[in-house]
């Protein structure tokens, strides 16, 4: 697991259940290995507004929708009244790897380890329990919606999925 991670899980009190498996690269391949439903892993993207990242996490079983989130995001942003968002992508593996971390495919969805925000669907944090990345293609951690949304006290939860 990410060192990082792991010590903001402590910090935090976080109660998260370790979960090792084969190695994987997709979210697909986690929910498989570990006999587990495709809703309830979350996805991670870097995304980019306006030259800004943000981490977007939605269920493995949806395609981020560019437009609902950056919907969602100018809509927290006018809260704070800060700079609308004009141009939103998802950011290529070369940003990932220069900004965020080496091992693009292992971003684990905590958005306060890069001091980010992070946007995360509504139908991720209706599920039970969820799976998401430990920042290792080999790790994954579970844990109850409410315990994530705890360790990521900042999050912004919409509807950003298709």
């Amino acid at each position: 697991m990410l060192k990082k991670l792991e010590n903001l899980l402590k910090k935090e009190k976080a109660k998260y259940k370790r979960i090792e498996h084969r190695k994987v690269y997709t979210t697909y391949d986690a929910a498989s290995t570990q006999h587990i439903d495709l809703k309830s892993v979350g996805k991670t993207l870097l995304v980019k507004g306006d030259g800004k990242f943000a981490l977007a996490v939605i269920p493995g079983h949806k395609k981020l929708d560019i437009i609902k989130l950056k919907k969602v995001m100018n809509r927290h942003i006018d809260e704070i009244e800060a700079r609308m968002i004009k141009k939103l992508s998802i950011a290529t593996e070369a940003q990932i790897k220069r900004n965020i971390t080496k091992k693009a495919g292992a971003l684990p969805p905590f958005g306060s380890l890069y001091l980010l925000p992070t946007i995360v669907d509504t139908g991720l944090m209706r599920q039970k329990k969820i799976n998401l990345n430990a920042g290792s293609f080999t790790e994954s951690i579970e844990m109850t919606p409410a315990q994530y949304r705890k360790t990521e006290d900042e999050m912004i939860v919409g509807n950003i999925g298709k």
